[in-house]
């Protein structure tokens, strides 16, 4: 129906607050960043289980110097993102006709929606990332759950 798709996960909740805040995010896909308007509009996360424990801060942290500094500096200034499960908002006709968001596949399962971002560099796309609003998100915090994240992780980076 709309212009935008906005992915979450499973794990990420959307703030009624921030939630005001679409309106505005919605039209910087108006605004030009160089010579095109975005493709992508980058969205950061709060991670709020860093309190439960100090494994979960830990894991908080290293996430966060990921998610948000990572993040930050693909955007600007090499307009890009490796979309892993961020909140991001898509210009749903930009790509619709450019192959979607995520591609399916028996080979490459652990990794899936790291294909937007790729998709998004490859076709001439541009991304922009924006501080003014966020998504929370949640961590399994267990020390068996952390261990198999991170494992997953260093597998989608083999198959990279």
């Amino acid at each position: 129906r709309g212009d935008a798709v906005q992915t979450i996960d499973m794990n990420q909740d959307n703030y009624f607050e921030e939630a005001l805040k679409m309106r505005n995010l919605l039209e910087e896909f108006k605004r030009y960043y160089g010579i095109r308007k975005p493709s992508i509009l980058g969205v950061r996360e709060h991670i709020f289980t860093g309190s439960v424990s100090s494994l979960a801060w830990f894991m908080s942290a290293q996430e966060m110097s990921f998610v948000t500094l990572g993040q930050r500096v693909l955007a600007n200034p090499l307009k890009i993102r490796m979309h892993y499960g961020h909140p991001d908002v898509f210009d749903r006709f930009w790509f619709l006709t450019r192959g979607g968001i995520s591609k399916a596949s028996r080979v490459i399962n652990i990794s899936e929606d790291i294909f937007a971002g790729f998709n998004c560099t490859l076709r001439g796309g541009n991304v922009t990332h924006h501080e003014y609003i966020q998504v929370g998100k949640g961590r399994d915090v267990g020390l068996n759950q952390i261990s198999m994240f991170e494992a997953k992780v260093a597998s989608g980076n083999g198959e990279q």
